[in-house]
């Protein structure tokens, strides 16, 4: 199916009121008069005002996702069921914004909308704790991550497409998901995946037929090791940083014994970074992308402060014991 362009959308959003089957909503403009959107790899996201004050998110898409609709049902199901602090809730409107476009057909098109988060992403956060070298406040954002994680592993979903700019932290200090469109959830086993997720925070291997509670391990564990190995050395971020990344990138994965930066991370004087490192090079070089012990790497990863730790502290299977973990799976 053959959707409308993002300038399209901007055209039809200008004149919202006259376009917009049952919402009522305005939108916000730029320096130059034009709608404020965001552009992303299936859809642009427009900021709007709503006749409260408040502000909404509305998506509109402009490449055909299989099964859109279902996807995004069982999404908004979910997270009206489910509640999940880290995620917002959706709405979705199978006929609702008319768009005239020179490439499709004239008529109403879905959107989804959701409340506009303000914030930073953990990248930026990221960025800001480095560059003021807050060994304390990285560790802290890491045991947040961590919590984050545990909680969706132990759902069984996934995101599908973690990575560093796809994380908000609210004024509130609250970590937000943004961009469902890869969501993966049980009611939705046996579809393909729609997208693989940016390369600097997926297994080298993935492809389009993984697609299932697994498909967040690797980029878990790359995001918790590398908050894990800022905390030691926030010079990293500086050094490594290509700005589609946090440290790591393709290359890493894909030659991890040549890697200049997993060779410096095994010298660390954490045991955690030098543990999680080797970890990520068994994954790197598995065929599967699937991390066994992921839920134990995560769970340690919840109580981490800013201080190195020589070893595997002693209490360690006692606490894996009390999240009812015994061994790897």
């Amino acid at each position: 199916m053959t959707l409308p362009l993002i300038a399209d959308y901007k055209n039809a959003i200008a004149n919202a009121k006259a376009r917009f089957a049952t919402l009522k909503l305005s939108a916000l403009l730029d320096s130059q008069r034009h709608p404020q959107f965001l552009a992303g790899n299936f859809a642009g996201v427009f900021k709007m005002r709503d006749e409260n004050g408040s502000m909404i998110a509305v998506k509109c898409f402009t490449r055909d996702m299989p099964d859109l609709e279902r996807r995004y049902r069982a999404l908004c199901k979910f997270i009206k069921t489910v509640h999940p602090s880290y995620m917002v809730e959706l709405e979705y409107l199978p006929h609702e914004l008319f768009v005239t476009s020179s490439i499709a057909a004239a008529g109403d098109y879905a959107v989804v909308t959701m409340p506009w988060l303000e914030g930073s992403t953990i990248g930026v956060a990221t960025e800001t704790l480095c560059r003021r070298d807050n060994r304390r406040a990285l560790a802290a954002l890491t045991r947040a991550w961590a919590k984050l994680c545990y909680d969706m592993l132990q759902r069984g979903i996934a995101h599908g497409d973690l990575k560093h700019d796809n994380v908000i932290i609210t004024p509130d200090s609250k970590l937000k998901l943004i961009d469902y469109d890869s969501m993966y959830l049980p009611e939705l086993k046996g579809l393909p995946a729609t997208l693989l997720g940016g390369i600097n925070f997926q297994h080298p291997l993935r492809n389009a037929s993984h697609f299932d509670e697994t498909v967040d391990h690797f980029s878990i564990l790359v995001m918790l090791l590398s908050l894990r190995a800022l905390t030691f050395d926030p010079r990293l971020l500086e050094t490594y940083d290509n700005g589609e990344n946090l440290i790591f990138s393709r290359d890493d994965f894909q030659t991890p014994q040549s890697s200049q930066l997993i060779g410096q991370l095994l010298k660390s004087a954490d045991y955690y970074v030098r543990d999680w490192t080797e970890q990520l090079i068994k994954s790197c070089e598995s065929r599967a992308i699937r991390v066994p012990g992921i839920k134990e790497i995560v769970i340690t990863a919840t109580k981490v402060d800013e201080n190195a730790k020589e070893g595997a502290p002693k209490a360690l299977k006692p606490l894996l014991n009390f999240f009812g973990i015994g061994a790897s799976r």
